[in-house]
């Protein structure tokens, strides 16, 4: 790595003044046991990109340049887009040679497949402070004993309640410990109450309920997400055949949103049904929490944000992580990860953070820390208790399950081959052709053998 770096900075250290690791003097990192303190006097100038709140993030390095006053940070505006259409765009920024410093990655596996990622074990390691972090956080994203990315931010997946329907339906609202079977029941009760109305009871996730993916992590404890064991998935478990199937029961019984385009051209060519009341429960995560004061203050609709519904074992929150990485191209790998750790888990950059969102006036929060502090906890308490339902989820957050999705190689292309038009097989489990007793066995070889196949391929299995 620092025989790449020297080459690299040789080509450089012009075009990178503006984007991370354009010091005319770098300095030399300390010793990776104390990582609290940069190295060096010279300005450093580091870059930092990601998908997020711009105001928030300007706030956050404007404080970090303030405690380390020789380190310049620049917020990179040229990589646009969010998600998988960010990550396209960083891999142009690195064949361009002007990666940022410090960025967020929608899929960590393709981020290491083309080398964009710097080993930061010995910094990660060697700081006290990610001790903090959730132990059912921490080892995302660990190969081999190897870090590539820190999780930064967990939201949650949840079901948002129309409080204002059950009310008017005179439907009793569940308590917070309910269960899918009760999920289930209740959907059914708002479809059948609300049918003439053009109601419906639950409004699924990207158009699929993904049951499958939760369910079987709620009936027991050692079940991860979607059955990863942290070795392989285990489809053809009977939870997970009996979850899928309830997804498809659902559909059949007209329980799961499905407007028919006359439906839609009754509500309104602007429709949106689950905005403006049409649904009772919307399957989906914290990052829409917007959606709850926008549907009071346009439509009148009080909403809430329950905990998913516990199984047999209980009730394990379902978190989505997100991931911020150190560029292989940086020069300063120490100042990058004191960078890293403010954007994302630090106690002092979430101090930050909080302060303006006070500032602002802000009212929800839809990222939590990924760390157990009581002082930012304390402080994000305002914030939790705002959205009813909200806090049980938090109060369970050490026992948490994190999903794989953008981390776990293989998995995302064991997906596209699902999807894949030879395959063929959403469209043919709707049309009943193939049945979860059949396809599970299949899945389950194919992911895998692509979990298997990707960490061979990466060096990391």
């Amino acid at each position: 790595m620092k025989k790449y770096l020297a080459l690299l900075s040789l080509t450089l250290v012009l075009t990178l003044a503006a984007c991370g690791g354009g010091s005319d003097d770098p300095s030399d990192p300390s010793d990776p046991s104390d990582p609290g303190e940069p190295s060096g006097s010279k300005e450093i100038v580091l870059s930092y990109a990601d998908w997020g709140d711009q105001e928030l993030n300007q706030a956050l390095v404007d404080a970090f340049m303030e405690k380390y006053p020789n380190i310049r940070v620049e917020l990179r505006q040229d990589i646009t887009g969010a998600g998988g259409e960010f990550t396209a765009n960083l891999l142009n920024a690195q064949a361009a040679g002007v990666l940022p410093d410090v960025f967020a990655i929608d899929n960590v596996p393709t981020g290491l497949a083309n080398g964009m990622l710097l080993d930061i074990t010995e910094y990660f390691d060697a700081d006290p402070e990610t001790d903090l972090i959730y132990p059912n956080i921490k080892e995302a994203a660990v190969y081999n004993g190897a870090r590539y990315a820190i999780p930064s931010f967990q939201f949650i997946r949840g079901v948002y309640l129309n409080i204002t329907l059950f009310e008017r339906y005179n439907i009793d609202i569940p308590d917070k410990d309910w269960t899918y079977e009760e999920f289930a029941d209740i959907a059914r009760e708002l479809r059948q109450a609300g049918r003439n109305d053009l109601v419906y009871g639950i409004d699924p996730w990207f158009g699929n309920l993904n049951l499958e993916s939760i369910i079987p992590m709620q009936d027991a404890a050692d079940v991860g997400y979607n059955t990863w064991d942290g070795e392989k998935f285990n489809f053809t478990s009977q939870a997970w055949i009996d979850a899928y199937n309830l997804n498809l029961q659902l559909n059949s019984e007209n329980v799961v949103a499905a407007y028919t385009e006359e439906e839609l051209a009754t509500l309104g060519a602007e429709a949106w049904p689950w905005f403006d009341g049409y649904i009772g429960m919307r399957v989906d995560g914290s990052w829409n929490m917007w959606m709850i004061d926008d549907m009071f203050e346009q439509n009148g609709l009080e909403v809430g944000f329950w905990p998913y519904p516990g199984g047999d074992a209980g009730q394990f929150p379902p978190s989505i992580l997100d991931f911020s990485v150190v560029s292989s191209q940086t020069e300063h790998p120490e100042e990058a990860y004191l960078l890293a750790k403010w954007m994302t888990f630090g106690q002092e950059g979430w101090q930050v953070r909080l302060d303006a969102m006070e500032e602002r006036g802000d009212m929800w929060l839809d990222r939590f820390p990924i760390t157990d502090v009581p002082e930012i906890w304390d402080r994000a308490d305002q914030y939790v208790d705002y959205i009813e339902g909200l806090r049980e989820s938090v109060d369970k957050f050490d026992q948490a399950k994190p999903d794989v999705d953008k981390w776990l190689p293989g998995y995302k292309s064991f997906w596209e081959w699902v999807n894949n038009e030879e395959n063929d097989y959403l469209n043919r489990i709707a049309e009943g052709l193939v049945t979860p007793e059949v396809f599970a066995a299949e899945w389950e070889e194919e992911i895998n053998r692509r979990v298997s196949t990707a960490l061979t391929d990466l060096g990391l299995d």
